[in-house]
């Protein structure tokens, strides 16, 4: 059985246009690439997700498939990629989906985090706008599970899966009424809450995921099970809620110990499984099936970072506040 090649760039790297060249930097080392052109090289090596093979990689970015395959060589050989295989026309077994999927998480869970906006908020660095804001895309995100996780049940066949997503729905309905709480003590009320519009980008994570549940329910709890993931450290859950506390908060912590309370109560629930528990009921997976599922968690975490880029831009600006019904995204002309 022949197998295909899918390398996978180290979750730490920084890819950086300097002059002619590309710079791959991972934590002390920096490799230059150049060559080709650097817009190009920061292409080819942004598809090196794991999900991607070669050949392909290199017709996304414009890039000769032998210059590709010479630099994920000396890459790979240097560190900075992994690789995988998938077996050609063949079916992945439920576990070795679940794997994959945990393998692909550790990589884009610290990427997502090492956002400029997760970095500011941990450090105090950011002015306390646009903790505010960060708080409110979140509550219109979290109430969004009204519309995507009834969507996943509705398209899903499988009676024994749809009752998990059903299950998940009952646990998770009201989960906004903790971010309410947290708005309602930094002044953002009831009256107020019904008159704001999410961010364009929280939008599209809502229309990425009713997306994947129309489309496969596996999409769907690959998606799901990123978002779990990232609250399944409990010990880094804690961390983070203390550090925003002790910059954003008062001594009650009014803010913040809803948001904090919430992300423990998911974890007792046993969120982080979501995944395991789905692909338990599947059987085995076509590939492309299977490929597809992991393309879309990957999409939603490119959109999670376009998130986190709207929230730091826009609730820095003189448009954010005061808050109001009609939000003025682009600036004023």
């Amino acid at each position: 059985m022949s197998t295909t090649e899918l390398p996978l760039l180290r979750a730490d790297a920084r890819l950086n246009i300097v002059g002619q060249a590309l710079e791959v930097e991972i934590e002390d080392t920096v490799f230059t690439l150049s060559g080709s052109s650097p817009a190009r090289l920061q292409q080819a090596m942004a598809s090196l997700n794991g999900l991607t093979d070669i050949h392909t990689a290199g017709r996304i970015s414009g890039l000769a498939a032998d210059t590709l395959r010479a630099i994920v060589d000396q890459l790979t050989e240097l560190g900075a990629l992994h690789q995988g295989r998938a077996r050609v026309d063949s079916a992945v077994e439920p576990q070795a989906f679940a794997a994959a999927c945990r393998r692909l998480y550790s990589h884009w869970k610290p990427r997502l985090f090492s956002h400029p906006l997760w970095r500011g908020l941990t450090a105090g660095s950011l002015p306390r706008p646009v903790f505010i804001g960060w708080v409110i895309e979140s509550w219109f995100f979290i109430e969004n599970v009204m519309d995507r996780l009834p969507m996943a049940i509705a398209h899903t066949e499988n009676r024994a899966i749809r009752a998990i997503f059903s299950q998940h729905f009952v646990e998770e309905w009201d989960h906004y009424a903790f971010f309410e709480h947290s708005l309602d003590a930094l002044d953002i009320g009831p009256e107020l809450r019904a008159q704001l519009q999410p961010l364009p980008s929280t939008r599209a994570i809502q229309n990425l995921m009713r997306a994947a549940a129309r489309r496969d329910c596996l999409r769907y709890a690959a998606c799901s099970g990123f978002l779990e993931s990232t609250g399944r450290d409990r010990e880094a859950a804690h961390l983070f809620f203390d550090q925003i506390a002790r910059f954003y908060d008062g001594d009650q912590r009014a803010a913040v110990q809803p948001m904090a309370d919430h992300a423990l109560l998911d974890e007792d629930y046993g969120h982080g499984d979501f995944v395991e528990k789905v692909v338990r009921l599947t059987g085995p997976i076509p590939l492309e099936r299977a490929l597809a599922a992991l393309r879309d968690a990957y999409a939603l975490v490119e959109t999670l970072e376009m998130w986190s880029d709207d929230i730091l831009k826009f609730y820095q600006s003189a448009d954010a506040f005061p808050l109001r019904a009609l939000r003025i995204y682009r600036g004023r002309a």
